[in-house]
């Protein structure tokens, strides 16, 4: 066995009899001793702690995840503490990149963590960075009842440079549908207290809006936009050092596209640039595309693309929804509004070479769109028959075809293959499909009041021309949209002053847009 490093692991657990033995294990080999502390177990978890060589402290639980995780920081007897949950396992592979951080002169690390899917055996579904390796010092303490954290305390002791310590745990807290839930339930309720007790914490609001059920879209849009609010307030420095303000912010923009708001979606994004600057450009440039406004939307998009990493500490985070290949893909829709098709195609063929393999279908779909633009129909047929193979183990890739397909169908006057294709696609949560199937079913007569109210409950209204479908059934049944139109939306539905009679083929005009 390799000789104990100067490291101290310290865990939190309650009823965790069958992860805790693995996790225990997986850090026996280099661990300088094991600090478990057990808030109300009712199970063997004591029993398997002790059992495995690890000191056992009993803390009642309080409802607060950092008095119990301070309470083993505070029995830590080795230079460096890792903290690590019972759910979790050490990668054994990372013992080399162990060894070489604890040589390190900084006060904290980042470690890799990866979620494990349902049916993953070996691949994480997903991955995040978390501070756990850091020295131990009694001025460092985790803050907060629910995801708790000691960044605070880390940038109050000037410490900024937290580098990525190279380790990796394995997390399978997360891989059955009924704990996931159970975790979601148990953090709703301590979010929803910590935010009554700090109301002015844009964290913690933060976290409840994105904790909160579906069922709950109209609060949890409220909270962020509260968010947001407060946050235009403060001063821009203030901002800047936030480090969850870029993903506060995309999900405040995200609340408000989900519920067809997005003059307010482009509102909030524009207001926060000046103090996230860099950080904000893909999701300012997004929200913005989205009100159809091309020349300011294509500036940030382009500013994104250009912008050089920045030497931020690992706490700033970014913009989940950011990456090369959808900026790009953005890029080539507005220009394509633009009727600058010779642009567009750079941009997709951009996006493209940039695209992973779950975002390639949408690329190529955007280029059928394009050659559909440019009418060029020959191209279309060759297109759509390559891309079938890559849509048939793909639901999302499939319903992106049979979109794209849908529209294609639409466009040489095939209404009834166009609204079969769409019917099938639309159970996606692509409120382009609506949209599409909604104008079909329109201009063949069938779409009677129910139907209407059903394709109004599926249209959002995401971006300008399908929030036009989305008024445009509202004014049909009588309903009025309570929130401000942006101008490229009351310019497609002054266009369609006979609404629904006169939509006939300038409907085709208005799902070109794609």
């Amino acid at each position: 066995m390799a000789p104990a490093l100067p490291i101290s692991v310290c865990m939190i657990v309650r009823d965790e009899e069958k992860n805790l033995a693995a996790a225990i294990e997986s850090v026996q080999a280099f661990a300088g001793e094991i600090i478990v502390v057990d808030t109300g177990s009712h199970d063997r978890s004591m029993e398997i702690a002790r059992a495995l060589g690890a000191t056992v402290l009993v803390f009642p639980w309080q409802d607060d995840f950092s008095l119990a995780r301070n309470v083993s920081l505070h029995a830590a007897n080795h230079d460096w503490i890792f903290t690590l949950d019972a759910d979790q396992r050490f990668d054994p592979a990372s013992i080399p990149a162990l060894t070489a951080a604890l040589q390190r002169s900084c006060m904290a690390q980042t470690v890799t963590i990866d979620l494990m899917a349902e049916d993953a055996d070996e691949e994480g579904s997903s991955s995040y960075q978390a501070l756990r390796l850091f020295r131990r010092d009694e001025r460092i303490q985790y803050q907060g009842r629910v995801h708790e954290d000691i960044s605070e305390s880390l940038q109050e002791l000037g410490s900024l440079d937290w580098p990525d310590s190279g380790i990796h745990l394995r997390d399978i807290g997360y891989v059955s549908a009924s704990e996931r839930q159970r975790k979601r339930d148990r953090n709703l309720i301590l979010l929803e207290r910590s935010l009554a007790e700090l109301p002015g914490d844009l964290f913690l609001a933060y976290k409840l809006a994105l904790t909160l059920p579906a069922t709950r879209q109209d609060e949890r849009r409220m909270i962020l936009v509260a968010a947001i609010d407060q946050a235009r307030t403060r001063e821009f420095d203030d901002l800047r050092g936030w480090s969850f303000m870029p993903r506060l912010l995309a999900a405040a923009v995200n609340a408000s596209v989900e519920q067809g708001r997005l003059c307010e979606a482009s509102t909030m994004a524009q207001a926060l640039l000046p103090g996230l600057g860099h950080r904000a450009f893909f999701c300012a440039g997004r929200a913005i595309a989205r009100t159809g406004q091309t020349a300011l939307a294509t500036e940030l998009l382009i500013k994104f693309l250009e912008s050089e990493p920045q030497n931020e500490h690992k706490a700033m985070q970014q913009d989940l929804d950011a990456n090369i290949s959808e900026a790009y893909r953005w890029l080539g829709w507005l220009a394509r509004l633009k009727s600058d098709f010779a642009q567009a195609g750079t941009w997709l063929q951009q996006a493209l070479n940039s695209a992973s393999p779950a975002q390639q279908m949408a690329v190529e779909c955007e280029l059928i769109r394009l050659s559909l633009a440019e009418g060029k129909m020959s191209d279309i047929p060759g297109a759509l028959d390559r891309l079938y193979p890559m849509a048939r183990s793909n639901p999302h890739a499939r319903a992106e075809l049979m979109l794209v397909s849908a529209e294609v169908s639409n466009a040489v006057g095939d209404s009834g293959g166009a609204m079969e294709l769409a019917r099938a696609a639309v159970n996606t949560n692509d409120d382009r499909t609506s949209a599409l199937l909604a104008l079909l079913e329109l201009r063949s007569d069938i779409a009677d009041q129910e139907r209407l109210q059903q394709h109004l409950m599926n249209i959002p209204g995401r971006r300008f021309d399908t929030l036009a479908v989305r008024n445009m059934l509202a004014q049909s049944l009588g309903l009025e949209l309570e929130f401000e139109l942006p101008a490229a939306t009351k310019e497609l539905m002054l266009n369609k002053q006979q609404w629904p009679d006169a939509w006939g083929k300038s409907s085709d005009v208005l799902l070109a847009t794609g």
